[in-house]
Formats: structure tokens, C-alpha cells, sequence
């Protein structure tokens, strides 16, 4: 048996994963010898993991702390190295701190484990930065999947005591250990949740005006710190917190919008994030590389150059320029990028210059399968991104946005135009103002030109908290959508939903275009939801038809569009079988003469297509 010097030489390799089977099995024999080192070799362990509950996704940092790790402890020691010379002196030397150090270490393990409940301290931290995902088990069970730039802490010894409390800021998915004797509070700068077992997604971010909980399962209470109002919640229900003005509005959804939101927050719960998936793509190959990165959150996407050491450990990665992140092109209206496939649509910001008007076109249909899209004019960026794409009758599949993305949409905020493209199968939710399949905004009072969405039309669903719409979420300065169609179930939460537009901020033009998705809102309309004011210039509608199968406005909703003095209608219908709060309205085209007006209106969408062949 050895003594404890080497003992405990031996814990420290166990507890740090780097002991030998052989090392182990002496470990072992050493704790089985007698009932006192058999606890203390628990309680060591025991304080070990305690302070090891947070399972981190891979990161750049720390991939790089082991990648020095590796070159420290692994690394060959030249002969004439100073270590080398005195290996036996500072051997000695370790043994000697280690005989001193374990008595005391385990006698403060031993303190801590035993009067564990006086503790007064304890305060665990977790948190994310952008793109990077934490999965946390509290010591309840609670599972806490931590999103990007979120933080959670709580003490231990409250936990300890049954006292279930943590503070949290950013977005998360809860699953809550029941315990009827001990409710679980969660509590932010804004709002508390009280539950006792249940699973929901919470969304309380720093400085946002709105705050989002959807509960899933279980039975929770919701407190608003501005007014006291208490909400109580039950499975299914979808709560907006305005964090302004302290008003609330929940909501039940569907099962069917669950299941859904279940399958989006689990699909990736957490344990990947863009330092992974750069991992992913350079293993086993070590020396230099230049990757593609086809994500768009917490770095941009676009090409990185990628040091890989021998033990596969990602050391680092820096941004990259290469002529070929498109098939050509340098920008220009006379010669625009061409986009042949996913890894260079998702190049497209990192091409954009502030104020300048930049040129894309299509030449092949581009599928976003697996993508979370984050918008080319962002929140961040506003309306400072200008940009006009022609899809050359070419289609961008399975477009999907996050909750917490703004201006949920390809665009985002529309400054320029989009021409002969289809968006098919969208799938876009999203916490903020402004969604569509297209834009969320169209156009903006400080871009000059008028913004243009011509012979376009858009398949699948879109949700948001307002100003939703199957197309465009919200006008917002002179525009024209010409020659398109929305077969886009529309959801807005707390505000507008229309078949096309949700909110009218500015005077536009329609001209061509139909809707024939369900809407449904506060505020509702088969084409327009509404929002303009009388002082707001006239708006022009000619040959326009709603043939949703269902509208519903809890507040309003319209069959077509609310008007104002001025607006200019012609050649504007809606369909016979039309539902308008829940009655069936008559007068309208019967179905024979749907289709007469839909073979006038739907441009040819099968003419031959220009094959790419560049990748």
C-alpha cells in the first residue's frame, strides 16, 4: 500500500480524470481497507462534483485552455530544460505539499459535509455568451437548458434549506422537479414565476420591452413587479408581458402549437452551439483550415480560418475573405453576386455596406433546411442595410426564424427590392414587432427610394407578438407589392395579422396580389390588418382578392381591409366562402370565378430554370 503522500497524488488524478487503471485500482484497495477512508474518499468526490454541475457547450476559450493544456502537460521536455535537471527536487518537493495539503483539505471537506446547512455563501453562477449554450441541473433535478447570452445563479445552501429560489436574465427552457412543499421561483429585474413542477420557456431579456412565457405542461403563477398583478397559467398558455406600460396578455394555443414549440426548444437543447460545429467540420484533420460556418447566430456566418492541434482540440479561429463565397459577381447592378447554394446565401450579410444599395440574383433554388436565419437588416443594423434581389423565379425553401430574433423574415427591415422569388414552407416565429416571410418592415422613412416586393409568393406559417403578416409585417415607408400571392397561415399575438400585410405605417401600393391563409390577431384582415391613420397618405388597391378560409380579429377583423378617406380601390373582392368572426359572408366570388381570376394573376412560376453547376 502506499502512503499518503502518493494517496493523495492518486485522488488528484481521479478527481481530474487523469489517473491509469493501475493508479485506480490501488486507489480503490486503499478505500476499501477501512470504513474512515472509504467516507473520506466519498466526501471528496462528493465536494468535487458538487462544484461540477454545469455542462457547458463547447467553446473557442475553452477548447483553448485545453489545447494548452495539452502542450503543458504533454508536451516532450528537452534535455536541457530546467524541469528535467531538478525533476527529483521539485518531485520531493510536491510530495512534501501534498503530505501538508491532504489532511487539510479533507478535514475542510469533512467540515463542509457535515454542517453543510449553516453555510451563508454558496452562490452558484452560469451563464452564455453569444452562441454558446449551457445545459444546467440544479440540485433539485431541475433541468435548465441556459439559451445564448443568458445568466442564472441561485445559492446552494437555500437549496439546501428547500428553498427553491434562482434569479435569471435571458432566455431558457425550465423543466421543473415537482414538489408541491417547496414551489420553484424564478424571479428577474421585471417579473416572478412561481411553479411547483412544470416545463415552459422563458424569455426575459436586459432593456427588452416585451417578456415572453410559454408554458407547456404544469400549472405556474406570473407576478409583474411594476403593477403586482398576479396571472395564473395553465398548460398551454402564452403569456406577453409588456414590461413598459405593465400590461399582460395571455393566450391559449393549440395543441397542435404545443408540440410544436416543444419540438423547436428541444430540437437543440443546448448542446451545440457555433464553436461545435466548427469543431465538427475540422475533426481529424489537423494543421490550418478555412471552413464555411452556415449559422447565423453568435458569430456571422461566412468563411473562418481554423488552427486544429494533433489532439483534435480547436485552438482558434479568425474571420476570412475569399473570392469564392459566391459564384461570381462583385455586387454591382451591372454585375450582382450570384447565389447558387446555402453556404453562399448565408454570405450575404458579411457582403452589405452600410448605405450602398448591394445586388444579389439567384441561380438555383437555395434550401435552408437546419439554418436559424437571423434577418440581413437586423435589430442592430435597422434600415442601414440596403439590398435587391432578383430570384430569378427560383425558390428558398424551409426559411426559419427564432423566437427571440426581430423582424422576423428573410430581410428583416426591407430597404431595396425582391423580385421573382418564392418562399416556401417559412416557418417564423419570433418575440419582436414585424414578421413576414419577406420583411418584416418594408421600407423606412430615412431610406430614400420607394422599396419594391414584385412577383413573389410565400407558403407556411408565421407567428409573432404583432404586426404579422403572410408577406410583410409592417409597411413602413413608400412601397409597391405587385403580382404576388401569401398561402401563410398568419398568427399575431398581441397586435395585427393580415393574409399580406399586417400594419400600415405609410402609403403603399398593391396591385396583383391575393391572400388565402387563415389570419388571426388581435386585429385581422384578409389582405391588411390595418394601423393607418386618416392623416396618413392614400394607399392604391387594384385587382386584389382574399380568399383565406377563415379571419378572426378578437378585437376587429376585416374580410379584405380596413380603409381610410382617400384609399383607392378598384377590382377588389373576397371569396364566398369567406368566415369573418366566425359567420359566413355572401357576395362574394363564387368559385368558378376564382379560378378565372387566378389564372389573370399568378405569373408563370414553371418556366425553365437557370442550372448552376458551381459549388
Amino acid at each position: 500500500m502506499k502512503n499518503n503522500q502518493d494517496i493523495s497524488l492518486l485522488i488528484i488524478d481521479y478527481l481530474t480524470g487523469e489517473i491509469s487503471r493501475e493508479d485506480a485500482d490501488i486507489l480503490v484497495e486503499w478505500a476499501a481497507s477501512s470504513e474512515e477512508n472509504a467516507q473520506q474518499f466519498v466526501r471528496m468526490k462528493e465536494a468535487w462534483m458538487g462544484s461540477s454541475i454545469i455542462e457547458k457547450a463547447y467553446d473557442g476559450e475553452a477548447a483553448f485552455l485545453r489545447f494548452k493544456r495539452h502542450i503543458l502537460n504533454r508536451s516532450i521536455v528537452s534535455s536541457n530544460s530546467w524541469l528535467q535537471r531538478h525533476q527529483s527536487t521539485v518531485r520531493n518537493a510536491m510530495l512534501w505539499a501534498a503530505a501538508i495539503l491532504f489532511p487539510i483539505l479533507l478535514t475542510c471537506t469533512t467540515i463542509m459535509y457535515y454542517n453543510i446547512s449553516s453555510l451563508t455563501d454558496g452562490e452558484m453562477v452560469a451563464s452564455t455568451v453569444a452562441g454558446e449554450t449551457s445545459t444546467l441541473q440544479l440540485p433539485d433535478g431541475t433541468q435548465v437548458l441556459l439559451k445564448e447570452n443568458s445568466q442564472i445563479s441561485y445559492s446552494s445552501s437555500d437549496f439546501v434549506r428547500g428553498r427553491r429560489n434562482v434569479k435569471f436574465q435571458g432566455s431558457a427552457y425550465f423543466c421543473v422537479t415537482s414538489d408541491a412543499s417547496h414551489p420553484f421561483l424564478i424571479s428577474t429585474e421585471k417579473e416572478q414565476v412561481r411553479v411547483l413542477g412544470t416545463e415552459f420557456f422563458l424569455v426575459s431579456e436586459k432593456g427588452s420591452q416585451k417578456d415572453l412565457l410559454s408554458l407547456d405542461k404544469g400549472i405556474v403563477e406570473f407576478t409583474d413587479n411594476k403593477t403586482g398583478n398576479v396571472v395564473e397559467m395553465k398548460a398551454g398558455d402564452e403569456l406577453v408581458y409588456n414590461t413598459v406600460t405593465g400590461n399582460t396578455y395571455c393566450r391559449a394555443r393549440t395543441e397542435a402549437e404545443v408540440k410544436l414549440a416543444q419540438e423547436t426548444n428541444m430540437k437543440n437543447p443546448g448542446y451545440t452551439s457555433v464553436y461545435a460545429e466548427l469543431e465538427k467540420m475540422v475533426s481529424d484533420r489537423e494543421g490550418n483550415h478555412t471552413i464555411q460556418l452556415n449559422v447565423s447566430k453568435g458569430l456571422k456566418a461566412g468563411l473562418y480560418q481554423v488552427e486544429v492541434n494533433r489532439n483534435n482540440d480547436l485552438a482558434c479561429f479568425t474571420p476570412t475573405q475569399d473570392v469564392s463565397k459566391f459564384s461570381g459577381g462583385d455586387g454591382s447592378k451591372e454585375n450582382p453576386y450570384l447565389i447558387c447554394n446555402t453556404r453562399q446565401m448565408c454570405n450575404m450579410k458579411s457582403a452589405l455596406t452600410p448605405y450602398k444599395m448591394t445586388y444579389f440574383t439567384l441561380i438555383n433554388d437555395i434550401d435552408l433546411q437546419g439554418i436559424d436565419w437571423t434577418p440581413l437588416n437586423d435589430r442592430a443594423d435597422e434600415y442601414a442595410l440596403w439590398v435587391t434581389l432578383n430570384g430569378d423565379r427560383h425558390v428558398i425553401r424551409n426559411l426559419t426564424t427564432s423566437r427571440t430574433c426581430y423582424y422576423g423574415s428573410f430581410f428583416g427591415v426591407l430597404c431595396g427590392e425582391c423580385r421573382n422569388v418564392g418562399f416556401e414552407n417559412v416557418n417564423i416565429f419570433c418575440t419582436g414587432y414585424g414578421a413576414g416571410a419577406v420583411a418584416g418592415y418594408l421600407g423606412h422613412a430615412a431610406f430614400p427610394n420607394t422599396s419594391i416586393i414584385d412577383n413573389c409568393y410565400a407558403t407556411g406559417r408565421v407567428s409573432s407578438q404583432g404586426y404579422a403578416g403572410g408577406l410583410v409585417g409592417n409597411i413602413g415607408s413608400k412601397s409597391i407589392l405587385s403580382n404576388c400571392y401569401s398561402s401563410v397561415d398568419v398568427n399575431s399575438i398581441s397586435s395585427y395579422a393580415g393574409g399580406l400585410v399586417g400594419k400600415v405605417c405609410a402609403p403603399f401600393t398593391m396591385d396583383g396580389c391575393y391572400s388565402s391563409g387563415n389570419v388571426s390577431g388581435q386585429f385581422a384582415g384578409g389582405l391588411v390588418a390595418g394601423g393607418q391613420l386618416k392623416s396618413t397618405p392614400h394607399s392604391r388597391f387594384h385587382n386584389v382578392m382574399a380568399i383565406n378560409p377563415s379571419v378572426y380579429g378578437s378585437r376587429q377583423s376585416f374580410a379584405v381591409m380596413p380603409v381610410v378617406d382617400g384609399d383607392t380601390l378598384s377590382r377588389v373582392s373576397h371569396s364566398s366562402n369567406l368566415y369573418l368572426n366566425g359567420k359566413r359572408l355572401d357576395n362574394g366570388l363564387t368559385d368558378r370565378e376564382i379560378k378565372e381570376r387566378l389564372n389573370e394573376m399568378q405569373d408563370i412560376w414553371y418556366a425553365s430554370k437557370v442550372s448552376c453547376t458551381a459549388e
